[in-house]
């Protein structure tokens, strides 16, 4: 009976650490997935990581405080995974962002159902989308491997002045990584749309009795919308690219932490 109480309380730190990564990871957070859902799921999960990863879990405290704090150590740890592969679809949003003020659906707001958000039309469709490739290249299988894979090189986390600056490195890379796969995929639509402005420019100071203003919205939306659907398979390209960049900041996150 106590070896059964070792193993249940030592199954918890597993679950705890699944939970935190199902709470923010990319898909698995969906507000259209009720919360009794991503526990059941978790705990699932969790019975099918215990017996790989039970000789790596630390000892059970004997006091319930500490046991309590060992508990949120583990949650804090998934959330971190989770957050490190979810920055990536911010990406993905931002990149609608810029499509949207281009072209000009800036005003246009409809219900993300991935992040229970009002987003333009084009950041929404965006999002969807990179959830798609996302379960479609297997990301939520790898990423569930990652999570177990963390138990050997995670055991405890402690916020040392090591911990914390690899913390920040690893946050600024992840930023920054964000930022220019954002750009890249909005890249080809905002060079054609800067082209357009440009053209327009000169054709009303060529011809000033055409008002370019009345043509200038229609005109826009008409080359962004079918630059967005010629530019279709690159953004897919750079959106696989994305994940898997985010992919390999969480296993860098993983193997690099320092143990005590």
């Amino acid at each position: 009976m106590e070896a059964f109480l070792d193993h249940f309380q030592a199954f918890l730190f597993v679950l705890a650490r699944l939970f935190g990564l199902f709470i923010v990871a990319p898909f698995f957070s969906s507000e259209s997935i009720s919360f009794a859902i991503k526990m059941i799921f978790a705990f699932m999960v969790s019975l099918i990581v215990y017996p790989v990863v039970a000789r790596y879990m630390p000892a059970v405290p004997g006091h319930i405080v500490n046991f309590g704090l060992l508990t949120l150590s583990e949650l804090m740890i998934g959330v971190l995974i989770g957050f490190i592969v979810s920055v990536v679809f911010a990406a993905f949003q931002m990149a609608g962002e810029f499509f949207n003020n281009q072209i000009g659906f800036g005003y246009t707001e409809i219900l993300d159902p991935i992040t229970q958000t009002s987003l333009p039309a084009i950041g929404t469709i965006k999002s969807l989308m990179a959830t798609a490739i996302f379960l479609v290249i297997g990301a939520h299988r790898f990423l569930i491997e990652t999570i177990a894979f963390s138990f050997e090189k995670i055991r405890i986390i402690s916020f040392t002045g090591k911990v914390n600056s690899g913390l920040l490195k690893l946050l600024e890379d992840t930023i920054g990584a964000m930022f220019v796969v954002s750009f890249k995929i909005a890249l080809p639509v905002m060079g054609i749309l800067f082209l357009v402005s440009l053209a327009e420019g000169l054709m009303g100071k060529a011809a000033q009795q055409m008002n370019v203003m009345s043509l200038s919205f229609p005109l826009k939306v008409f080359i962004g919308t079918l630059t967005l659907i010629a530019t279709l398979t690159f953004i897919s390209t750079q959106m696989v690219q994305g994940i898997q960049i985010s992919m390999d900041k969480a296993n860098l996150f993983i193997r690099e932490w320092p143990n005590p």
